[in-house]
């Protein structure tokens, strides 16, 4: 009997915090586009990384990465998180945004590599280049790096 008591008054709990009514953020007059908010989002995070990476160097210079980023798209501090707030509630919405920003990102990502994989080649192929010019062709080409003694005693005399 109490076991079924419990099991009542446990349902009815249930019914009664579910039946609230939950208050959903309005719609804010100026809510940023999801375009926008997807530029924005990903200049966000590539500037929350380069601080992470040398935190140190913005500390010293005192850079306001998050006031750069709304100065570059005319927003302000309130307007996105009221918009970071209304994106929050509707999740399909909020994750085509983020899997865009993610998208964006790796592509990005994968371009730099690349970049960074072209200069590494040039550079070796410079460092080779140098090299062939540098080392003789054949035993005959050899020239002698430093005179001897006699050779430069004899230039003197002449002189």
């Amino acid at each position: 009997m109490k076991k079924s008591a419990y099991i009542l008054f446990s349902f009815i709990l249930l019914v009664f915090a579910a039946c609230q009514n939950v208050d959903h953020a309005e719609k804010p007059e100026n809510l940023i586009a999801e375009d926008k908010m997807i530029d924005v989002l990903t200049d966000l995070l590539k500037l929350d990384a380069a601080e992470g990476f040398s935190s140190i160097e913005y500390e010293k210079r005192e850079v306001k990465t998050k006031e750069l980023i709304f100065e570059k798209y005319k927003i302000d501090s309130l307007q996105f998180v009221n918009s970071v707030e209304y994106y929050a509630e509707d999740f399909k919405t909020n994750e085509r945004i983020y899997s865009e920003v993610q998208d964006r990102l790796e592509a990005e990502k994968k371009e730099l590599d690349s970049l960074v994989e072209a200069e590494k080649k040039e550079k070796k192929n410079k460092k080779a280049e140098l090299k062939k010019e540098i080392e003789p062709k054949e035993e005959g080409d050899k020239k002698p790096v430093f005179k001897s003694t006699t050779s430069i005693l004899k230039e003197d005399t002449r002189s």
